[in-house]
């Protein structure tokens, strides 16, 4: 009788374990919508990826405009340089479906521009252009300061 009460108590499922409760972070209007900790606007940072090998910096406003800025070849400190090699851009952008379109005044608009033209978020909270992660912040070279390489609105200062 021992044995079978034992067996029995062995071999019986323990009760469920509830689920802790869903703990949910602040929501915040994004240009994807209402979403959990993740904001959208702002300035954003990629160091390079496949394909883009220099960093570039994006600034997403939240009236429908977008600026940015490649660090294609900067001028190092103390030197001479014939061409500094950062390019500014902006735009304008809109959003579609899971999507952000940025669409480069005076510039293309098919896909795979030399600029970004579609961005989407990861759920690390960060922005991705066909393949390039960015985080927030901006990236500055040696030798410059954040005002210099910041990407700018037309008509801001």
């Amino acid at each position: 009788m021992i044995a079978i009460a034992l067996l029995f108590v062995a071999c019986s499922k323990s009760a469920p374990e509830t689920p802790p409760p869903r703990v949910e972070g602040p929501k915040v209007n994004t240009l994807l919508g209402e979403s959990t900790g993740v904001v959208f606007t702002g300035y954003w940072t990629s160091s390079g990826c496949e394909g883009r090998t220099y960093a570039r910096n994006l600034y997403i406003h939240e009236d429908q405009a977008y600026a940015g800025v490649d660090l294609v070849s900067p001028c190092p400190p103390n030197a001479r340089c014939a061409w500094s090699g950062i390019t500014g851009y902006a735009g304008i952008w809109q959003q579609q479906g899971g999507k952000v379109l940025l669409r480069e005044i005076g510039a293309p608009k098919e896909a795979g521009s030399a600029h970004p033209t579609e961005i989407t978020a990861n759920v690390q909270g960060q922005l991705v252009e066909n393949g390039c992660v960015y985080s927030k912040g901006t990236t500055v070279p040696e030798g410059y300061t954040e005002d210099q390489v910041r990407p700018k609105l037309p008509g801001s200062q």
